[in-house]
């Protein structure tokens, strides 16, 4: 979901469910601990449907306690659980399917834990048992078995999104061919319509067989569910995920849509977008429960909870509806599904990262602006589709954010703000590199938001990695984007100029402590970009600045680890160096001296690490071949300056 180069990110599920743990709850002493688990067992392996549901309360409420979660699996508790989806009782299945879906909702390494203790067939077994022909029954109170289908196609969804064996599951039962009857809304209400096109929105994507599937059955249902007159967020969250079916049906290729089509997903995208999702926290904040004088958050009730609890519910399908618009556009505007032959070779020889190849001005070559059809540009232009996912990058105010942490209720949301804002800037990097720049605000407002973008890494205590790889993927495109216009026309506005040393240390320090390879990839390659453009205005001052930068960028090469982000650092240094205007300077801090000292160091740091995914490996092997030939070439060049 979200494609972006490199790297395609699946997004996080979080759910708040009544079986979760109480955060409240006091830590059990061990053997307290050990005993509780063996009486979920017993209770768990009892004929008795209220000792079952016991135990599966306990088992939920201990899922927040990563030592009692070990010990429940070590246990084999997921073995004993799972098949309870399959109990007579509809409370019991409810439990389970609750505990189940919090259970995936840790995260992908959990989703494999529950493949290996065979989850999925029981998971199977239930729709093939309980929803062939199942109907709601709308005179009776009890919710369960609509809210046991709901966890459980998000429990199939989760697993899903993490093993592409859940993904066969899947396509080899009925499952699929189980779900067409549920999209009427009318019939079936909106959160169960709603669970299944988040499913298919993640198991369509690149499935033929599934694709197959469902155009025989639902084409028409989604084409009806993207008409949807309401404009509410439920009904938003659902043209959204129909619109991202449809997309994902014919092979994520929009263009290959009927015109009217295309025009309505982008459409109900830009409706989705245009929802203020910082008021709708912001208004919600104010009805959330605070903390009392004993540090107790005691949550409303009566009609007061059920307004809280409709108002929280609501937020929560703004922010899904938004995060899978985003996703979509940036699937939209990524070059990974572009033609490979303009990728080149591994063996390529040149020293250009394969963005500026892509979206060079060189006569016969394809700009990245060009890939997307002239229909799909305009409507992402007319409807100002960057702008609206620039500003799901904002968090809500910062007096808002610590009030929805604190209360169980809307700690979901927290998390979801957090991962909109990471999936945002993944978006807007994929458009950097597919938008003409006169449509982003010109130079100018690119500079913007490359400023923008460095705030978040640079100026924040940032311990959230998602966040930071994605806003330093920004700067990186920010710059590559700028410096391609500088290339066709230099420009005559001076960017840079109030940029002072004490700007580029904070970004260095920033680089040298860093952690996280590909963060440490972009940030070199951002701050090599920033230094090139700098090139064009020589002074004292950005000479020092360039000669600071290349200082750095040589001791952190030795000190590279990784040797393919060592690979990006000498290709930044051939890069900046490949200017005859910059020889001087690489006279100054001894270029070529340092880099023949670096090559023996690259070259055996590269036969040691051979095995690397395909992109790294082109970088290595480019920056490997390249590099001599530039030493050479820069040492005959610097002789002549004596």
């Amino acid at each position: 979901m979200g494609k972006v180069r490199k790297r395609k990110p699946k997004p996080n599920k979080i759910v708040n469910n009544e079986a979760a743990t109480n955060s409240d709850e006091e830590e059990l002493p061990l053997d307290s601990k050990e005993n509780a688990i063996q009486t979920i067992i017993d209770q768990l392996q009892a004929a008795n449907v209220e000792e079952k549901y016991c135990g599966l309360q306990t088992f939920a409420m201990l899922l927040d306690s990563q030592e009692s979660l070990e010990q429940m699996i070590n246990r084999g508790l997921v073995k004993m659980v799972a098949p309870l989806l399959l109990d007579a009782a509809s409370s019991v299945r409810n439990a389970a399917a609750g505990s189940l879906r919090n259970l995936s909702a840790v995260g992908h390494q959990m989703c494999d834990v529950l493949m290996e203790h065979d989850v999925m067939t029981s998971l199977v077994f239930y729709y093939h048992q309980y929803t062939e022909t199942w109907v709601p029954d709308t005179s009776s109170k009890n919710k369960d078995d609509s809210d046991t289908f709901v966890q459980c196609t998000n429990l199939l969804l989760n697993l899903c999104e993490s093993s592409e064996l859940a993904v066969k599951y899947c396509g080899d039962s009925k499952i699929l061919d189980i779900f067409p009857r549920y999209l009427d809304i009318s019939t079936f209400g909106v959160d169960i319509v709603t669970a299944i096109m988040q499913c298919w929105f993640v198991v369509v994507e690149d499935n033929p067989s599934a694709i197959e599937k469902i155009k025989n059955s639902s084409e028409r249902q989604l084409k009806e569910l993207l008409l949807l007159e309401a404009n509410d967020p439920s009904a938003l969250l659902i043209k959204t995920l129909a619109g991202g079916v449809i997309i994902n049906m014919c092979g994520g290729n929009i263009s290959s849509l009927p015109l009217d089509v295309m025009n309505q997903i982008i459409a109900v995208l830009a409706k989705t977008l245009s929802l203020d999702h910082r008021l709708a926290c912001n208004q919600l904040s104010s009805n959330v429960p605070l903390s009392n004088a004993a540090g107790k958050v005691i949550p409303p009730k009566g009609k007061e909870g059920q307004v809280l609890e409709s108002q929280l519910k609501s937020v929560i399908q703004i922010l899904d509806a938004q995060q899978s618009a985003i996703e979509i556009i940036a699937n939209i505007c990524s070059c990974d599904d572009s033609d490979d032959s303009i990728e080149g070779p591994e063996s390529s020889d040149s020293d250009e990262p394969l963005d500026e190849e892509i979206c060079s001005n060189g006569e016969g070559v394809l700009l990245a602006e060009d890939r997307l059809p002239p229909e799909l540009l305009e409507a992402l232009i007319s409807l100002e589709i960057f702008d609206k996912v620039w500003a799901r990058t904002q968090l809500p105010p910062e007096n808002v954010m610590p009030i929805l942490k604190e209360y169980e209720g809307s700690q979901p949301i927290y998390k979801k703000l957090h991962n909109l804002q990471t999936r945002a800037l993944l978006c807007i990097n994929n458009m950097l590199l597919s938008l003409p720049i006169e449509n982003l605000g010109g130079v100018n407002g690119v500079y913007k938001i490359w400023v923008d973008a460095g705030k978040l890494v640079f100026k924040q205590n940032s311990e959230n990695l998602n966040l930071l790889e994605s806003a330093t993927a920004v700067m990186r495109a920010a710059l590559d984007k700028i410096k391609l216009k500088d290339n066709e026309k230099p420009t005559d506005c001076n960017l840079f100029s109030d940029l002072a040393l004490s700007d580029i240390e904070i970004m260095l320090t920033g680089i040298r402590d860093c952690q996280e390879a590909e963060i440490r990839s972009n940030l070199i390659r951002m701050i090599g970009i920033l230094a090139l453009l700098l090139v064009n205005n020589l002074n004292e001052t950005t000479s020092t600045v360039i000669c600071t930068i290349t200082d750095f960028i040589l001791e952190q090469a030795h000190k590279e680890n990784d040797v393919w982000v060592l690979a990006e650092a000498i290709d930044t240094l051939v890069d900046l160096y490949s200017e005859d205007e910059t020889d001087l300077l690489a006279a100054k801090v001894k270029l070529v001296e340092k880099l023949s000292v670096l090559a023996p160091i690259f070259k055996n740091k590269a036969r040691q690490q051979k095995k690397l995914p395909k992109e790294y490996k082109v970088l290595v092997t480019t920056a490997n071949s390249n590099l001599p030939r530039f030493i050479k070439y820069k040492k005959a060049r610097l002789s002549k300056l004596c």
